[in-house]
């Protein structure tokens, strides 16, 4: 379809929203600031509560990402995710990945009958944690490609809608071409979707200071320090501090 086609379907509202995910994504090339930008004017110009993003070097291992920038419900959800969900995934789906690859966006809705694992994904562990909905735009960076997951608990993409989707996919291809998300070595930063606050807390403890001298650093409770080292792994996949404390070393210029 034609740039003039598109322009014939979707509403001046759509072009306009695609316009401003767009110029918020223009010159971000920091890989967590990218993330985030795009997960946040998704979120803010479609209206949809909880958005994720999952990059992988290929389709295959975008499931397997370590590190993936969640928000929402999402958020507390990965280690079961990676533990019981993952290789069920509905996206991870043959007919799932043509479409996401050929047109950029798909949401459950557009799948056909699905198998049973994906059947389970859906029953098990999507709907108890309040995502009715589940849909996914498709990127391609320099690197790598990535899935950003959108998730409400009821909503229904109209054919118009699904077109705006469309048509930012495209663009956002077009432009996050020399975009990197991985690291130099190939491998991606566990730490992107960390807060700046869950970061200062990752820096103390690489620093080698116990949660009740991070305590006194910050001015927190050492119980809401132990919080947040348990939401820095949750969210990281990382198991201990050995483990964060090489990651976050490896982020660190070298003099």
């Amino acid at each position: 379809m034609g740039t003039g086609s598109w322009r014939d379907v979707l509403s001046r509202s759509q072009m306009h929203g695609i316009l401003e995910v767009l110029e918020s994504c223009c010159d971000v090339d920091d890989p967590a600031d990218y993330k985030r930008t795009v997960v946040e004017s998704i979120a803010t110009v479609f209206r949809v509560r909880d958005v994720t993003f999952f990059f992988g070097p290929t389709f295959a291992d975008i499931f397997a990402d370590p590190a993936p920038l969640l928000t929402g419900a999402a958020s507390p959800l990965l280690h079961e995710y990676h533990a019981r969900w993952r290789d069920k995934d509905i996206f991870a789906l043959p007919e799932a990945r043509r479409s996401l690859t050929d047109t950029g966006f798909i949401s459950l809705d557009h799948l056909h009958a699905l198998p049973a694992p994906q059947r389970s994904y859906v029953e098990d562990y999507l709907h108890p944690h309040g995502m009715g909905t589940a849909s996914a735009l498709h990127l391609r960076l320099a690197d790598g490609e990535a899935l950003v997951g959108m998730f409400d608990r009821e909503r229904s993409w109209d054919a118009s809608e699904t077109l705006a989707v469309q048509f930012l996919a495209r663009q956002l291809r077009a432009q996050s071409r020399s975009i990197r998300l991985a690291g130099d070595d190939g491998t991606v930063d566990q730490l992107s979707s960390l807060t700046p606050r869950q970061m200062q807390v990752a820096e103390l403890v690489s620093d080698g200071l116990s949660n009740n001298e991070i305590a006194g650093v910050l001015s927190l409770s050492e119980f809401t320090v132990k919080k947040y080292v348990s939401r820095i792994f949750e969210s990281t996949g990382l198991k201990n501090r050995a483990s964060l404390t090489a990651c976050v070393l490896r982020r660190r210029p070298t003099v």
